[in-house]
């Protein structure tokens, strides 16, 4: 009973995916990926939400708070010297960087690894320290945290939020050492990337929110594509595994009959031959299983992380006074202003087009023979010739076949 409860559920979820507006709905131009890009370029928007690589020096990291906050600048370097403060007890070099950003601002990681530590270093203000597989650790400071230890971290990770005007990230080797990752005179830290736009340019904040909203959907297709394959796989192998018991039932029975005169032998190998094929099919497939769990949680932290990304970007847009509509017209005005851009959107909404109304013939051609197949199925279903599994399996494709069609309005 649970069994099939769960499968139920699983077919639903399916179905409830297939009618989402994210698969039923055209695109719009802000979603074409060659506005995306050229906007991007034009405003020198770094796009590192799901990002898996890391920075190379301070320059890059300072970059990529600019993601997040276009005025985010590096205000104190490696070996600065430094008074009693309230964060130091006494007088020394400073060994990190300091990059200024507002209270409330989410800080990203630069490099992947996992959370170590999460200490108090003064009220209201933590340090988080991310170790990576090599064993170096940064630590990134006067913030106020939004993972835990244990938590994995990729480049572009949100960690937590700025507690008071900046924050300080320190970088240490194996063997614990302080290390001078600035690459470039400290104060220097603004990056060719970032060179074409004022840090107050309300084009570029609108640019920065149509790329966040993009990175945002392109991870949720990305993960609900494997969803769906796992929802895929599951029924796929329910459907080798009841084919398996049945050729582990009917090949001894055939060798028999060949010895008896009763089957032809180019059957009994013909059964044979199935036999070994559904196998390796089904050690595939579960091989395939295994992995998909451990892909589907690195998809959902990067769609947790583009969430986070995009939620801050339209929280600042929305403080300056930007709506989504906004951003939409400033697009399309790009569009109609560049003959080229205009062309690639009209290609790629022809194309996409194309590819959906192949889909709907497709689906219903698919839809026709199953719903034919199904009738012939369930008469012998109702004879007592056809395994249970064997039937319900059948009515869940059928069921995942008519949703997709409905989906796309066919």
């Amino acid at each position: 009973m649970t069994r099939r409860i769960a499968s139920r559920f699983l077919v639903l979820a399916w179905m409830v995916w297939l009618t989402s507006p994210l698969l039923a709905a055209p695109p719009g131009t802000t979603q074409v990926p060659a506005v995306i890009d050229a906007l991007r370029t034009r405003f020198g928007i770094t796009d590192v939400s799901t990002s898996t690589g890391s920075v190379v020096d301070v320059g890059g990291l300072v970059a990529l708070q600019r993601t997040l906050c276009p005025g985010a600048v590096l205000t104190g370097g490696f070996y600065d010297w430094r008074t009693v403060s309230r964060y130091r007890r006494n007088a020394g070099l400073h060994l990190g960087y300091d990059i200024a950003m507002p209270a409330g601002t989410p800080v990203r990681a630069g490099w992947p690894g996992t959370v170590v530590s999460v200490a108090p270093w003064t009220e209201g203000e933590w340090g988080l320290t991310v170790r990576s597989a090599s064993g170096t650790e940064v630590t990134y400071g006067h913030i106020r945290p939004s993972l835990s230890v244990g938590d994995p971290v990729q480049a572009g990770t949100i960690v937590g939020t700025i507690s008071i005007d900046h924050m300080d990230v320190k970088m240490r080797d194996l063997a614990g050492n302080y290390v001078d990752f600035g690459g470039q005179a400290p104060g220097s830290g603004s990056s060719a990337a970032f060179a074409s736009f004022a840090a107050d340019s309300r084009e570029a904040q609108m640019v920065t929110w149509l790329v966040a909203r993009n990175s945002l959907e392109t991870a949720e297709i990305e993960l609900e594509g494997r969803r769906r394959e796992k929802a895929s796989a599951t029924l796929e192998r329910r459907r080798l595994e009841s084919r398996l018991a049945e050729l582990l039932e009917a090949v001894p029975l055939m060798a028999r009959y060949v010895e008896e005169g009763l089957v032809a032998r180019a059957d009994a190998e013909k059964a044979r031959s199935d036999l070994t094929a559904t196998r390796q099919a089904l050690a595939q497939l579960k091989k395939r299983q295994k992995e998909s769990p451990n892909r589907i949680a690195e998809l959902e932290s990067q769609v947790r992380s583009a969430r986070s990304r995009q939620a801050a970007v339209e929280r600042q847009a929305r403080q300056r006074g930007i709506t989504w509509s906004e951003v939409t017209g400033f697009v399309n005005g790009v569009v109609a202003r560049d003959a080229r851009l205009r062309d690639q959107v009209l290609d790629y909404k022809r194309d996409n087009q194309e590819t959906r109304t192949r889909r709907i013939s497709e689906l219903r051609q698919e839809v026709r023979e199953g719903r034919q197949n199904l009738e012939e199925l369930e008469a012998l279903y109702e004879m007592g010739g056809l395994p249970r599994r064997e039937i319900e399996a059948t009515r869940h494709r059928q069921q995942v076949l008519e949703a997709e069609l409905k989906a796309l309005g066919g």
